[in-house]
């Protein structure tokens, strides 16, 4: 192995206790390029583990997790059974006390060259922003001191938005080499209530406590993933230790994969919903073949279900379809998203000229999908309002990649019609779109769970292409110094 010195034990113990041997040799192989010893890693705000997943599928070792959400822990501990992990606020978790655990797997402080994560900020996001100037205009939240047409450039005071402090305390106490910490585009225009800009004030953080730190957002799209995804991912490194320095990566061009190009062999769900007892169609593309097992393979990953590294296509866990209502099952086929052509919204569809299942009909008086017939259960269905709509309920398009996935698909997945069937899309398939391989198992917690955790999560192949650059930038420097 290049004549390098390395502790054997602890690695070899800390894998061989996993049983993945195949993992255990491609990580050692990877640290003999990197000096000796695997890079290491922590997770703040880890969710079910999409940046997780993607740093390890690169070759970083992540060895603890931190994350809120219950049920996002159950799923992050089922797919790293390995992690040390922490289910509570961040705010009650000592780093003295991950130190210590750490410590009794036989990794000291030292050893942790990265911390990762995505502090939740609700208040910068679009969604949330909105959110928060409604309750404001209804006067259900109070904001004293800012006239209305100042609240949406603002930086709202929720508690959340204030989170990234803890991240920057975890990188002041553990002292990594590195950071990169994610957060949603609509950071760069929120303030403080003095009127300073957000994103200087986490850029100002950082540096008080010693390290560079730059900003860029990436586009999902141009770092293979099928959606239309931007975030702002700050990256830092200590300021006396230049040689660390990395860059973001160098995104394509383009888009190089499309919704369908992600999905397209999944097998057919009807508008009945349930689970599919169809088989796989063929793989049509690169893409597919890394979500069925590649992706897995490269990195000698194993698939939790089985203990094993995946050689074939795995086996679906959530590719379980919603029932399509009578309402919708006339609405969908008149949404199309054409390459070529004119697109049609939800509010250019006249629902007198529809035709419903019957025996279903049309009452215009009352904008109702009526069923007068059923004595019993729902038997109907409003008509959604045009004006705030239009957007609501719309067409994937086929020719390009998905737009972004919210958490909030969990009970509304309207947004999300699929690009060439006429219902929503499964979990799978947005896991599929977040680019979450089918190895990856949310099966451990509720259907609503899992499409909030996929539509929460960082994208795996986002976070792997980030932490390839960081691993190609380290290698090329181990001659000039490594911890």
């Amino acid at each position: 192995m290049h004549g390098i010195m390395v502790n054997i034990s602890t690695t070899f113990h800390f894998y061989i206790s996993q049983g993945p041997v195949r993992r255990f040799i491609y990580l050692f192989e990877l640290s003999s390029d990197m000096g000796g010893k695997p890079l290491r890693a922590i997770d703040l705000f880890a969710g079910a583990g999409g940046m997780s997943l993607g740093f390890e599928l690169a070759g970083v070792e992540v060895v603890a997790a931190v994350e809120y959400c219950e049920k996002a822990m159950k799923t992050h501990e089922h797919n790293f059974p390995n992690h040390l992990t922490y289910c509570d606020d961040i705010c009650n978790v000592k780093t003295s006390t991950v130190i210590s655990d750490l410590e009794r797997k036989g990794i000291q402080k030292k050893d942790i060259d990265l911390v990762i994560g995505g502090p939740p900020c609700p208040g910068f996001s679009n969604i949330g922003r909105s959110k928060i100037i409604s309750l404001l205009r209804d006067k259900k939240w109070k904001w004293k001191g800012r006239p209305p047409n100042e609240w949406r450039h603002q930086f709202v005071q929720d508690p959340r938005n204030k989170l990234f402090l803890e991240f920057v305390r975890f990188v002041r106490d553990f002292e990594p080499r590195g950071f990169v910490m994610e957060n949603v585009t609509g950071m760069l225009t929120s303030k403080n209530s003095a009127g300073q800009m957000i994103t200087d004030l986490i850029h100002n953080s950082f540096v008080e406590i010693g390290y560079e730190c730059k900003m860029e957002v990436l586009h999902a799209d141009k770092l293979g993933v099928p959606q239309a995804r931007k975030r702002v991912i700050f990256i830092g490194w200590k300021k006396n230790s230049p040689k660390d320095a990395f860059s973001h990566p160098q995104m394509k061009e383009n888009f190089e994969w499309t919704s369908v190009d992600a999905i397209s062999d999944l097998p057919f769900v009807s508008q009945e919903g349930g689970f599919s007892k169809k088989e796989h169609g063929a793989s049509n593309n690169g893409y597919q073949d890394l979500m069925r097992f590649k992706a897995y393979q490269n990195a000698c990953r194993i698939d939790p279900r089985t203990g094993k590294v995946p050689s074939s296509k795995a086996e679906l866990n959530c590719h379980k379809g919603r029932w399509v209502n009578p309402r919708d099952r006339a609405i969908f086929p008149q949404l199309q998203a054409p390459e070529h052509g004119k697109r049609v919204t939800y509010d250019q569809i006249d629902p007198a000229k529809l035709k419903f299942p019957s025996p279903w009909k049309w009452d215009a008086k009352n904008r109702l999908v009526k069923n007068s017939k059923m004595k019993s259960g729902r038997n109907q269905y409003k008509w959604y309002r045009t004006d705030s709509f239009k957007d609501k309920i719309r067409r994937i398009s086929a020719h390009k990649p998905c737009p972004t996935l919210v958490a909030h698909m969990a009970t509304d997945t309207y947004m999300y019609v699929h690009p060439t069937e006429d219902r929503t899309l499964t979990p799978q398939e947005a896991a599929r779109i977040q680019s979450f391989p089918d190895s990856f198992d949310f099966s451990v917690v509720p259907f609503t769970s899992q499409y909030r955790q996929i539509g929460n999560a960082v994208p795996p192949f986002m976070g792997k292409a980030i932490a390839e650059e960081i691993v190609q930038t380290w290698k090329n420097n181990t001659s000039i110094s490594i911890k």
